[in-house]
């Protein structure tokens, strides 16, 4: 079990050992940078034990460098696996450290491998690669994996969209790749120079020339990375890993290492926004460099020593980012909390969902109202009349047809079989990103044993789109590696059909269902929307392929793994959480319907467009195969057990769908992207002898 991380509260701290009793002689214990050249063999299995220091009190911030100079800060693209699996090996080895910084200075020239340029997407990936397996170790799960420090001032590094070599771009670009790999940041380094010895070069607002004029030329550079730090980004811990005059330290005591401490304090505890009371703290200023290495040692500098001892005469702390609060069983934090708390429960009433997102912006509803923050991290009170009148709608559907059923009961109209219904989802099976050549092996759905639940380990607003890419470029599969995504607002994707064998839980991906649910739950659970969807789910599942709960397991009861996350079956056990709403979607979604005599219907276009054409012609084979009724109107199809749609939601939209699932229909989709696709899908079930991609028989 992954234990619970605690880190030094002093801002101070030292680049390298040595000086470290300087901070213990004035009972002000921060932090200590170590520096790694780790290089990319896969097989080497050593490390550094930091615990003559943490056990001590110190903070330990661990530098991670394939190398120095042409051997680059991060390896070739060839070896980035090689890399990481050295990373992994590193922090196994390595007790008493849980901070890693993944390289440094990567737009700057001199860090190149090979002299080839570092860009945005290329140390993305890299990163990814490394957090991925820092974070699947056992004791490592809350650990920080921190981007490497953007070098101020250095515009060498260029790339589309980014001719100028714009550091702060740069620095913006790579936080966004990394998002869009699905990987999640745990936290930012950063650096922060002055160009001289004056002290007062510390809160210079000295700009750049043109085109950076709205830069800062002093220490105060670091303000620029700070304030281009996207909103959702602004609650993550800020390390300064280097700090010094950009000359030599000479050895006197100018007030400047006093300075710099005073300048960090005043942005820590200066006030933030309305919607962000608390500025994004930093959290350590680390002086470079204690040890003898080069021109900017401190050791045996007695004047640096004492200017380092009189800033530590403060009290100069980072402060925690409230944490969140369980207010009416929902999780209220960042601007939401102090929103409510600032507002009052008479005006906003309680809240009645957890935070969510909604048109890609955090949302969170209460009772009188729902409130969204927008990109610049602000409120903005959403409306809610649209909703409500949609629910309503809604409900008066599901009125109507329980009249219907309650009138076929009293006029005795055939038996009626009560069932849970389908839960709606979006199909997006066809639409995701696919290996070129590479395709999963098709299997018989009756052999399925198991539902097997993972979590993405990364923010569930990240798009099934995105989690594919990944796994189809980075891993080399065939597809997304799930049947189904569920993502923050409990919105069910479906990603596979239930006929394919994905990669997703080893030896045992020919009998299992694969659902993912979006998120990282080491520590917190799935919200309340993405159990409730779970659950429907799972329990329709279930029903569809004669399967018990103790079907259900977590990826991590079949294979080595930390999926589902550490409360899956301790702690919070969500597992419990999940069966519960099994059982409640078993009671509440089910439905009773008529039994339906008849037996499969293709519903396919019948229009003079060239797909439905061509569509007619291509499913003739399998129509004759397995006698299917062919057919080009939904209304007609309600009669039938089973319902194959042939195209996209142009033709029979989700409403129409939903239709025939709420008479108790079972309903596939082949949304293809062509007619070579549906060609090719109807010719290789037709072989295989099976009727339907995701039901047995």
């Amino acid at each position: 079990m992954s234990e619970k991380l605690s880190f030094p509260q002093y801002i101070f701290g030292l680049h390298e050992p040595g000086g470290e009793h300087l901070m213990e002689e004035k009972g002000k214990k921060g932090w200590i940078v170590f520096t790694h050249e780790l290089g990319h063999d896969p097989n080497n299995q050593s490390g550094t034990d930091y615990r003559p220091w943490s056990n001590r009190g110190f903070g330990i911030i661990a530098r991670l460098n394939h190398g120095y100079g042409t051997a680059g800060t991060i390896p070739l693209l060839q070896y980035f696996d090689a890399f990481a699996q050295r990373v992994r090996n590193f922090v196994r080895q390595s007790p008493g450290c849980h901070i890693w910084i993944i390289g440094n200075e990567m737009n700057h020239r001199q860090e190149r491998p090979e002299g080839q340029p570092i860009t945005p997407d290329r140390y993305a990936l890299c990163y990814a690669k490394c957090w991925n397996q820092v974070h699947a170790l056992a004791g490592h799960e809350n650990d920080q994996v921190v981007v490497g420090a953007t070098a101020p001032w250095n515009n060498g590094t260029t790339y589309p969209g980014n001719e100028n070599g714009d550091w702060i771009k740069y620095f913006v670009d790579v936080l966004q790749a990394i998002r869009n790999l699905g990987c999640r940041v745990d936290a930012l380094a950063h650096h922060a120079y002055t160009h001289g010895t004056d002290p007062n070069l510390v809160s210079s607002e000295q700009k750049m020339d043109p085109p950076f004029q709205d830069y800062h030329y002093q220490f105060r550079c670091y303000r620029d990375f700070m304030n281009a730090t996207p909103s959702d980004m602004r609650r993550l811990p800020a390390y300064i890993t280097e700090a010094d005059q950009n000359e030599a330290w000479q050895d006197t005591n100018r007030g400047w290492v006093q300075t710099a401490y005073k300048e960090i304090n005043q942005w820590n505890t200066a006030p933030g926004s309305a919607d962000a009371p608390i500025r994004q703290q930093i959290r350590a200023l680390v002086l470079y460099r204690w040890p003898r290495y080069d021109q900017w040692y401190i050791d045996g500098k007695t004047g640096v020593s004492d200017d380092f001892r009189a800033a530590m005469d403060h009290e100069y702390v980072w402060r925690d980012v409230r944490p969140p609060e369980s207010i009416n069983n929902h999780l209220l934090q960042g601007a939401f909390l102090e929103f409510w708390e600032r507002m009052g429960q008479g005006f906003c009433g309680l809240p009645i969902s957890d935070e969510l997102i909604e048109s890609g912006l955090p949302t969170q509803y209460f009772e009188r109202l729902v409130l969204q923050q927008d990109p610049s991290g602000k409120l903005v009170l959403q409306t809610a009349g649209s909703q409500l009148l949609a629910a309503q709608s809604r409900v008066a559907s599901l009125q109507s047809q329980l009249v219907r059923l309650q009138s076929e009961i009293a006029a005795g109209q055939g038996n009626l079989i009560t069932e849970v219904m389908r839960p709606s989802w979006a199909n997006v099976v066809y639409e995701l990103p696919r290996h070129p050549t590479k395709r999963y092996e098709m299997r018989d759905i009756g052999g399925i044993r198991y539902l097997v639940i993972t979590h993405s380990a990364v923010p569930a607003t990240v798009a099934p789109q995105t989690i594919a890419s990944f796994h189809v470029k980075n891993m080399d599969w065939p597809g997304i590696g799930y049947h189904f995504y569920v993502d923050g607002q409990g919105q069910i994707f479906k990603t596979n059909e239930l006929a394919a064998s994905c990669y997703q839980v080893g030896e045992w991906d020919p009998v299992s269902v694969g659902i993912c649910v979006g998120g990282n739950f080491a520590t917190e659970v799935p919200t309340a929307e993405q159990l409730q969807s779970t659950g429907h789910l799972v329990a329709w599942l279930l029903q569809e392929l004669g399967l018990t709960p103790d079907a259900v397991k977590g990826k991590k009861e079949l294979v080595e793994t930390q999926s589902p996350g550490q409360q899956w079956m301790t702690g919070k056990m969500w597992k419990n959480l999940l069966l519960d709403q099994v059982t409640k979607a078993q009671a509440e979604k089910a439905r009773p319907h008529a039994v339906k005599t008849l037996g499969h219907y293709l519903l396919c276009r019948h229009d003079p467009t060239d797909w439905a054409l061509g569509s007619h012609c291509i499913c003739q084979a399998y129509i004759g195969r397995f006698g299917v009724t062919l057919g080009f109107a939904a209304s007609d199809a309600t009669g039938f057990r089973f319902i194959t749609i042939v195209g996209d939601t142009s033709f029979v939209d989700g409403e129409a769908e939903q239709t025939l699932l709420d008479s108790g229909c079972r309903v596939e989709r082949i949304a293809c992207r062509d007619h070579g696709e549906l060609e090719q899908i109807l010719a290789d079930m037709a072989n295989r002898n099976q009727r339907f991609l995701n039901f047995p028989g």
